[in-house]
């Protein structure tokens, strides 16, 4: 069984001794779920001073490298010695065929007492393996043989990764992220689950359901990635009567901040409603011309929230959130989420007032808001699929969620001069082998046809839908993501 010592995050040992353990243990407890989650199971786990000692029944060190609390992570193999000769050969005859023909430095660290020192070590493993190698180079060397000794035990690191840090998910609370799935929101969601919180999400639909299939992949690739200990949920709020009003009755340059503002009210009564500590934003100062200083105070002073407004980016540049996108694996995905925030077509207003705010708000009937919020549907992140977030309601999509059922429904000319990538011609459909609760999509050429197909199909209990604008459309954006 492979067995793991993990050192954990500095902030931990430095927690009172009331504290402490309740640090240790939640961090075992985030370890064990992530283990479960893959499958295996924990067989083993011991609280060391600053470390945790693990045994599983398979290979885990990567997954635990994703576990916040965790600052390194190293397989080991584990050996009770009598002395220092002892200790030594071990060490030596385990690292015999790792430093052969190579340059290696022995690094030890060591805690409590003994009657040799880490130098000791070092120096008599270093003579073993000597004759083996082509010498000792403390500077550069080719192979590090590194030792930690801890009582009458000893541990010899095969291999070592470095964690992310923070603290264990669960010791700081629950906070509901306002997520569009773009860099902005994912990134910001890491870096307050870093600090040991619960961390959830609310998307608002705001226009094309594309960017909620997306932004649902999204979550779910962060928390099978990231977040351990809990079940993620994923909340969404169909937004698009708000922003109709909005787009009605709102000044041009005032579009922007009063959509934001509406989120704000919405996502605090959500969060009051279902007992969350905090809500937590992507925004960055100055990244967008609604995310200015003053915009973002006057918004925040106008709309007097019950719940306070983390942003763990206030300070970040684009480029440094790109690059954080990258390192927790979510690039790929975010790149593909177009932000549809931006429905004013012309400068927004960047140092509106709170009056400015107020007087805007006014405009709005706040009914409008309260009836799109009864409406909020909730998704268990690990038990939920993507297609399954795109509102039935909707006859009309924009995009392929993966995995449908893609169905050509042009004449064989039109199929053969310009064809659908992985669809079925219309009349080599057996319609009695699809699943009632498989996507899918229709495609004609201008999306008549297919619109009134998905009629029928719904009304026959499929779940079936028109790809808005029919195959021109379809052509057109595969032209322009090119």
């Amino acid at each position: 069984m492979p067995k793991y010592l993990i050192t954990v995050s500095g902030e931990i040992p430095l927690r009172s001794h009331r504290t402490r353990p309740r640090f240790y243990r939640r961090l075992i407890d985030n370890i064990e779920d992530a283990v479960e989650r893959e499958g295996g199971k924990l067989i083993k786990s011991e609280i060391l001073e600053a470390k945790i000692l693990l045994e599983s029944d398979r290979e885990v060190g990567v997954l635990l490298a994703h576990i916040f609390g965790v600052h390194r992570v190293g397989r080991v193999l584990e050996y009770e010695f009598r002395d220092l000769k002892d200790l030594a050969e071990w060490v030596a005859k385990s690292s015999i065929e790792r430093v052969r023909g190579k340059k290696f430095a022995v690094r030890v660290k060591r805690s409590g007492k003994h009657s040799f020192t880490s130098m000791d070590v070092a120096r008599e493993v270093g003579s073993l393996l000597k004759p083996y190698s082509t010498g000792v180079d403390l500077e550069n060397p080719e192979i590090v043989v590194e030792v930690e000794v801890r009582g009458n035990k000893v541990f010899l690191y095969e291999d070592s990764l470095r964690g992310p840090g923070g603290l264990p998910i669960g010791v700081e609370g629950c906070a509901l992220v306002l997520f569009s799935g773009g860099f902005d929101s994912p990134v910001a969601s890491w870096f307050t689950a870093k600090r040991g919180v619960f961390v959830d999400f609310l998307h608002f639909i705001l226009g094309s359901t594309e960017s909620t299939y997306y932004a649902f992949k999204i979550a779910q690739e962060l928390a099978c990635r990231w977040l351990y200990g809990y079940r993620p949920k994923f909340l969404i709020v169909d937004f698009r009567d708000v922003v109709a009003e909005v787009s009605k009755k709102v000044d041009w340059s005032y579009r922007q901040i009063a959509l934001r503002a509406l989120m704000y009210i919405a996502a605090s009564k959500l969060a009051e409603k279902l007992n969350y500590d905090v809500l937590v934003t992507g925004e960055s100062i100055g990244q967008t011309s609604s995310q200015t200083l003053r915009n973002l105070s006057s918004i925040e002073r106008a709309v007097n929230l019950s719940k306070p407004i983390l942003r763990p980016l206030l300070g970040f540049d684009k480029e440094e959130i790109i690059e954080y996108s990258r390192r927790i694996g979510l690039y790929d995905l975010s790149s593909r989420v177009f932000e549809a925030c931006a429905i004013a077509p012309t400068r927004v207003a960047t140092s509106a007032s709170r009056e400015d705010v107020l007087r805007e708000l006014e405009k709005i009937d706040l009914n409008v808001l309260y009836k799109v919020l009864e409406a909020v549907r909730v998704y268990d992140l690990l038990a939920s699929k993507p297609e399954e977030v795109v509102p039935e309601s909707d006859l009309e999509i924009d995009f392929i969620p993966e995995d449908a059922l893609v169905i050509d429904m042009r004449n064989p000319e039109s199929r053969r001069i310009k064809p659908i990538e992985n669809a079925t011609p219309m009349g080599e459909v057996v319609w009695s082998t699809i699943p009632r609760d498989k996507v899918i999509v229709l495609i004609c050429k201008t999306g008549s046809a297919s619109l009134l197909m998905a009629k029928t199909l719904r009304e026959k209990g499929f779940k079936a839908y028109s790809y808005r604008g029919g195959a021109l459309a379809y052509f057109k954006k595969a032209c322009r993501v090119q």
